[in-house]
Parts: structure tokens; sequence; C-alpha cells
């Protein structure tokens, strides 16, 4: 908590360390001793996570409350951590309560003890966001008004209830699909990356995808009809951030398998009813508001971020410093430039192709929106970590392959390292980029009990998915002829006090 008030992000002016008289830490050596100290943390945190991962895999634990309580507890009270979004949103906040109009006018138009807050890159530019996100923004300013810390605090409040939102959905949506929950909740909510991401740097994705879960857990668990009452809840994720929608297009394949019949004549009505309860909820809440459709022409504005986490940038820093040697002319910008256009085209097709190809039934289409989300996520102009929290809370709830949930664990723990407090990123730093992925590669192998490429007999047996009965399935499944394993070499049912816990 310490180390996100002095080596975080930070405030500019103000702030809980200058209350204390402490803002001797947030610079020089002790900024970069406590610095040190947040990466041992941060470590600390991701073996944890890992560690817990393979009791729950190998052995068929459960997720104890205490673990989750150690992981989130730091962060309670902890500032803004990776990020400044939550000064812009909290800016935005004032621009509406002040009777600006956020999709018109930046930052800069308002000045006042946020503006100083708000990243430099941004004071000029208009947000992206729907109405309620500003709605929210221009409620909590009216309480807290000009009080940043009060501020913060309310967002992390609602950053808490989102996330518990998130996870009794995945509950939810685990036991229906035969996934184990203990899995789903340790590796789709309460996975280190989110747990940064959406707790500590306060990101309004926790919302948006507190809102696609529960409309999902509305679609699959109740009577087909209640999928209409989903899409009318992705409006509201999509009032928060637009990227709510790419679910709606899978709900109705989910839908159509539900309400059985001819499907393309199903497809059809289930398609426009959907469609617009998502518009018809999505316009209530601009009229509540009092905001505007603006923000759907700023949807695709923001390309100042650059960053090789999406592939249009990684293209261009890849081949500028070769290509610029032949031709001056052959800048980062020029190619940047071609490749966002070709990308951006290349994501629509994609998606289109990906909800074609997943149609077959509920579990299907679940995979489907989880690559879609995928697809935004790399071929989109801009991406950054907590973009990857969308696909990450729906990819247990489906996977059966070892390799997916090896790679997602690499990838979410090497994400999680890759911008430091203050939300700078270090992604251009080889050594740190290449280094770490080794080592949390290894990290995760040793835990996990599995090395992909390995023959299935040489390693553990893991635990993903449950029968209809409540025993839990071996992955990969015994060869034919042979019985499960014995309850100390990892066998197929488990010692009762260990199957007893699961259900509870």
């Amino acid at each position: 908590m310490l180390c996100s008030h002095a080596v975080g992000a930070i405030r500019a002016r103000g702030g809980i360390m200058q209350g204390l008289g402490l803002t001797s830490l947030t610079f020089g050596h002790a900024a970069g001793m406590l610095l040190t100290v947040m990466w041992v943390g941060v470590a600390g945190l991701l073996v944890s996570w890992i560690i817990v991962g393979g009791r729950i895999l190998r052995f068929g634990e459960h997720l104890r409350p205490s673990a989750v309580a150690a992981w989130i507890g730091p962060l309670v009270f902890a500032g803004p951590l990776m990020s400044r979004d939550v000064y812009s949103y909290l800016m935005q906040g004032t621009l509406t309560r002040d009777g600006f109009n956020p999709y018109h006018d930046g930052a800069a138009s308002n000045p006042g003890p946020l503006l100083y807050e708000v990243s430099p890159d941004w004071r000029n530019t208009t947000t992206p966001y729907g109405p309620l996100h500003l709605g929210i923004g221009d409620a909590i300013t009216s309480i807290t008004g000009d009080n940043i810390t009060a501020g913060v605090l309310a967002y992390k409040a609602l950053s808490l209830i989102s996330v518990g939102i998130m996870a009794w959905a995945v509950v939810q949506l685990a036991r229906h699909f035969g996934a184990r929950p203990a899995v789903a909740l340790w590796l789709g909510v309460f996975n280190p990356l989110s747990i940064i991401h959406l707790i500590g740097g306060m990101h309004n994705e926790n919302i948006m995808m507190a809102c696609v879960l529960v409309a999902i857990v509305l679609t699959v668990k109740y009577r087909p009809a209640w999928g209409f009452a989903g899409a009318a809840l992705i409006g509201v994720g999509v009032a928060i951030k637009a990227t709510a929608f790419i679910a709606v297009p899978f709900m109705v394949w989910m839908m159509v398998s539900r309400f059985g019949g001819n499907r393309f004549f199903t497809l059809l009505w289930t398609g426009v009813v959907s469609v617009v309860a998502m518009l018809a909820s999505l316009a209530g809440l601009t009229v509540v508001t009092s905001q505007t459709w603006g923000w759907v022409a700023e949807v695709t504005g923001n390309t100042k971020v650059i960053n090789p986490l999406a592939l249009p940038s990684f293209i261009a820093s890849t081949l500028a410093p070769v290509l610029s040697r032949f031709n001056d002319d052959i800048t980062f910008n020029a190619i940047l430039a071609v490749v966002r256009p070709a990308t951006a085209i290349a994501m629509v097709i994609a998606m289109v192709a990906v909800w074609l190809i997943y149609r077959k039934d509920e579990i299907t289409a679940l995979k489907g929106m989880t690559i879609a989300y995928l697809v935004t996520c790399v071929l989109n102009s801009v991406t950054l970590p907590w973009y990857y929290t969308a696909p990450l809370a729906l990819i247990a709830l489906w996977a059966k392959d070892r390799r997916v949930i090896y790679v997602t664990a690499v990838l979410s723990m090497w994400m999680c390292m890759m911008f430091d407090g203050g939300g700078n990123n270090r992604l251009y730093e080889l050594w740190w980029v290449i280094g770490l992925a080794v080592a949390i590669g290894w990290v995760v192998m040793v835990t996990l009990g599995y090395r992909p490429g390995l023959p299935p007999a040489k390693t553990d047996t893991w635990y993903l998915r449950c029968s209809a009965s409540g025993d839990f399935i071996e992955s990969p499944s015994p060869a034919p002829g042979a019985s499960p394993r014995e309850p100390g070499d990892h066998a197929g049912r488990l010692p009762d006090d260990l199957a007893e816990n699961h259900r509870r």
C-alpha cells in the first residue's frame, strides 16, 4: 500500500503522502528503493497465485477466501497502480457535473485541482466512454467535490463491488458449463492481471465485464426469454465501454440453441429483439444521464497510445528500424498509417468469421465470444494490459486443453510486469521482457506440474472440469481400459473432504 502512494500513479499535487509529511519517499533514492519493494510485492503476488493454482489444478483443492483476501487486501486502500486513468475518470465526471460536454471538451476546458492529475497526453482529448461512465463520474464528483482522495476511494469501492459481481457470475457459469468454479475463479477473476488492473488500477472494464457475465448468466441459466434481459444488460455495459457489445452476437447463438426450431428463423427474430433490447437500454441511460450520442464518434479516436501489445504498433516498431535504412521516408508513423487500417479491416473480418464458425451450441458460442474479445485485443489500434481481462474472465469456463491454461497463466503473469507503478510500459526493454518470459514460463511449469510437449503420462493430472454428479474429471483422460489413479496419485474421484469443500 505504501508503495502505491510513493511510486504508483502518484498525485502531482497534494495527496496522502503530502498530508503525512512523507513526500521525501516519492522521489530520489527512497523512491528507487520503494520501486524495488513494489516489484518484489508484485512478484510475491504472482508466485502466491501460481502456487495456489497448482494446488487447485493438481490436487483438486478449492480457492480459499483467505488467499483471495491476501491478494486483494493490500489494494483496498492503495492508490492507483500502473495507470492514471482513474484521475481522467474523475476529470470527466467534473466536466459533466459542471455543464461541459466531455465528447466535445477535453479536461483542459475545466481547470481545477483534478487537471494536474490527468496525464498531459489526455488533457485535450475527449472521452470515448459511454453515457453511464459519465453519469457515474458525475455522481461521484457531485458527492466528493474536488477531494481527489475521496473520489479515488469511491472508484475503489465500485471496483471491489464489480469484481465481486464478476466472481458470483463466473461461479454460476462454471456450474452450468461443467467447469470447476475454483479453477474459473482462480484463472478468470482473481488472476493477478485482473487484481492489479481492475482493483489496483480501477479500470472501467470491471463494470463492463460484470454486466457481460451477468448477461450470459441470464441467457443460459434461466428461461430462454431471459436472454433478452441479458441483451438489455449488455446495453448497460456498452453505456460504460463500447466493447461490451461483442458479447451480443454470441448470446444470440446461445438463445438460438435454447429456443430450438428453425435455426435461421430463430436467429433472425432473436437477433432483432436482442439488438432492440440493447439499444433501448442504452438509449434510456443516455436520456437518464443527460448525455448525447457523441461517444459513438469518439470510440475510434484514441490512437495516441503506442506499445507492442497492439499488433499494428508491434509491426511498425519491428519494420521501421530496418526499412528506414533503405528509405528515410519509411518512418514508424508512415508504416503505422498503413498497418492500422489493414488490421482494423482484418479485425472486422475475423470477428464475423468467428461468429459464423462458433455457433453450434452454448459452450461453442462462449468459445467464440472469448476468441472475439482476443481478436479485438490483438488487432486493435490500441491495446493495454487490462483489455485482456475480458477474454480472461471467460476462458476457464470452457477450456479443456491444458496448453490453453498454461499459456494463459504465463501471459497474464508476464503482462503484470510490463507496466511500472506510474503506468509507463517496459515493453521496449528486451532484457526485461525476454528474461521475465523465460523465468515465468519455468515457474509455471514447475508449480503446475506440466510442460507443453511432454507425453501426458509424464505430467501431473489436472482437474479442470466436473461431471454432473460432482466428481472431478481428469485431464488428460485416462487411457482406454485404464482406471483412474488413486487419490494419493491424483485420482479422478477426490477424497471426501476435498469433494465436499468443492461442492460448497
